[in-house]
């Protein structure tokens, strides 16, 4: 692909125009950068995707291209009613991965285009908590109910009380009902889009898939990769696009350009569509692993 740190943005646009072709259908896209931070859906990203929209403007059919580690569940439902606004025949492309709330923002659509390295996550909410030496966390909701009934569990077992007590007084009850409203709100928000688009028609199905997406017990790990077999297997709609069509080789062209071209420039996000962009700049980049010193010893001729 050569140099990509100051590519024109017309490159990446033009593969847009290349990938519309082929399926008939415009394109606005959301793709964060996983190396910077933040790099989280949050409410600053209601007006720049607002821009994409009415760039693309009310069309019959639109794709959203998302990659994202997830954020804020309620701007991911705000994301999903403005695409509704904009087409009522909606996809979403997940090229690498669109996890948590960006996962919910794609089961809004009306079906999800996968390739065979892309994927999904569980909807099981994480709620932010501070460590005793004042640094922030993230935990999932149910492991802090889950918490609760292991300190039960604890009693019951023989474990002298003021242990479990000692225990129980760093659990916050605000938090206890922070953590089940959480989840309440994620099987509610994927039970109400899937029951209205996806899986119009089955509300059974849709229940069940939106009580298995927000089970942490499922899936043990927030971050859990849920791909193609999975996501079929759970109940979802997905078309999957074949590794060696042109449409894949596009997209993956598409996104690693912009990948390349965000660690490149310290973007967070970007912002898209076949006519224009929008870069938002990073506020803070990783720092990379130091690199091994050079050996002073030298080699053996």
């Amino acid at each position: 692909m050569g140099n990509l740190t100051f590519e024109p943005d017309k490159q990446r646009q033009d593969i847009l125009k290349e990938i519309e072709k082929i399926t008939g259908t415009r394109i606005g896209v959301y793709i964060a950068n996983p190396n910077v931070s933040p790099n989280f859906i949050d409410h600053n990203d209601l007006m720049f995707f607002n821009d994409v929209l009415e760039s693309i403007g009310v069309v019959e059919k639109l794709d959203i291209i998302i990659d994202s580690p997830g954020g804020d569940g309620n701007i991911a439902e705000t994301l999903a009613v403005m695409c509704r606004e904009f087409s009522k025949d909606l996809r979403s492309i997940v090229i690498k991965s669109a996890k948590s709330a960006a996962t919910m923002w794609a089961i809004s659509t009306d079906e999800i285009l996968m390739g065979y390295i892309s994927e999904i996550g569980p909807t099981d909410p994480q709620i932010m908590i501070f460590t005793s030496d004042g640094r922030s966390t993230f935990v999932p909701a149910q492991s802090i109910i889950n918490g609760v009934g292991q300190l039960h569990a604890m009693l019951n077992s023989g474990i002298h009380p003021r242990i479990v007590m000692t225990l129980a007084n760093k659990i916050e009850p605000s938090i206890l009902d922070v953590a089940n409203n959480a989840i309440a709100f994620s099987k509610d928000f994927a039970f109400r889009w899937l029951s209205e688009h996806m899986l119009k028609g089955k509300d059974d199905k849709a229940k069940e898939i939106a009580e298995a997406l927000s089970d942490q017990r499922i899936w043990l790990s927030h971050g859990k990769r849920i791909g193609i077999k999975e996501a079929k297997k759970l109940g979802l709609k997905i078309k999957i696009i074949k590794k060696d069509s042109k449409l894949w080789k596009l997209l993956w062209e598409y996104y690693c350009r912009a990948q390349i071209m965000m660690n490149n420039t310290g973007n967070a996000k970007l912002f898209e569509t076949s006519s224009m962009g929008i870069k938002v700049q990073a506020t803070v980049r990783r720092r990379r692993p130091p690199q091994q010193p050079e050996s002073e010893t030298q080699p053996i001729e």
